[in-house]
């Protein structure tokens, strides 16, 4: 959600805290669904006890969550918090002031997989439709039968033609526009071209068609949306210092419709290729493609092995390429 839609994440957190007593604090981060769904339970549990932990240290508040699979996630495996729907608190406390009657009349619910147990969760976003003005028409497989956007179990990742093929199902399963409240089921969504809105839009007050049909931030925009928020918060909410920005940041980057659709299929994000990039030109260790000219250097940050194929330009670099890998190759220098 901190990466889809920021901005709601602020009105929310300005919601609740106009709206409860006692504080309200702010967690962004990630519940350890996708080490769970891959099976990395050491990873899944690592994830799960930093939650404790802040918890612990925060006098072990009620967590309001805005995400299904948090949710079910923390009421399978962390009995000891106690835990509330954003929505539950929308549909007890009341809608903010700006969320006037919208203009959707009908639309049909798509409960995220993650749900399909909450009937009180379910029937609180449907009474947030109905204060908003908005008609419901049930999907055939709706609510406990409801069907996975295609992002569940992360099948995106490992076989993205079953994934677009589940998104095209659902998407044809009715002709009127959808609401979601998953902000991954959203994206999904819309990338199917199906005009999906996330409840947050129609409470925060944004029902316009362009809303409904905008395509999901790429991998770079979600990590950038992501620092964004965060050290908006730190600044707007809390006075806080923000950290200072690495070198390479400044880098300008010159990449193609083409190249981006290659970046996000390999999972390569904006800030990798500019640490490549920023290491080849200080060091100097870069090759020259002869037939045209092109740069081509790598850098091994961590795990992964990033190459990129590069040329500079006036203000920036243009990319033709670029490329991971998790091998290890080792150069060595014969004794002279």
């Amino acid at each position: 959600l901190s990466a889809s839609m920021p901005e709601q994440v602020m009105q929310s957190y300005a919601y609740l805290s106009g709206k409860l007593t006692g504080g309200v604090g702010l967690m962004l981060r990630c519940c350890g669904a996708p080490a769970h769904w891959a099976g990395r339970r050491e990873l899944f549990r690592e994830a799960l006890n930093q939650y404790l932990a802040l918890w612990r240290e925060m006098g072990q508040p009620v967590l309001i969550l805005a995400c299904p699979t948090c949710y079910k996630l923390f009421k399978e495996h962390l009995p000891q918090v106690m835990i509330r729907s954003l929505w539950d608190v929308f549909a007890r406390e009341g809608l903010p002031d700006r969320a006037e009657p919208i203009k959707p009349p009908v639309v049909a619910v798509h409960d995220p997989c993650t749900a399909r147990e909450e009937q009180e969760m379910q029937e609180s976003v449907r009474r947030i439709l109905e204060q908003l003005g908005c008609r419901v028409e049930e999907l055939h497989y709706s609510r406990r039968l409801t069907e996975c956007c295609g992002f569940g179990g992360l099948v995106s990742f490992v076989n993205a033609d079953l994934a677009a093929r589940m998104v095209k199902r659902r998407v044809g399963e009715s002709p009127h526009d959808y609401v979601t409240y998953c902000s991954n089921c959203r994206d999904n969504l819309a990338s199917g071209s199906k005009a999906t809105w996330h409840l947050l839009d129609l409470i925060c007050g944004d029902a316009s068609r362009q809303s409904a049909l905008r395509r999901g931030p790429n991998l770079t925009q979600r990590r950038d949306e992501r620092v964004g928020l965060k050290n908006r918060f730190l600044k707007e909410v809390w006075g806080e210092s923000i950290a200072g920005t690495k070198d390479c940041e400044a880098i300008k980057l010159n990449i193609s419709t083409q190249v981006r659709e290659i970046l996000e299929k390999k999972m390569i994000l904006d800030d990798d290729i500019k640490q490549v990039i920023a290491q080849a030109e200080r060091t100097g260790q870069k090759l020259v493609e002869q037939k045209t000219g092109h740069l081509i250097a790598h850098l091994k940050p961590s795990l992964v092995t990033y190459w990129v194929e590069y040329l500079p330009e006036r203000d920036g670099y243009i990319i033709y390429n670029a490329y991971s890998h998790r091998i290890q190759v080792r150069e060595e220098v014969a004794a002279q």
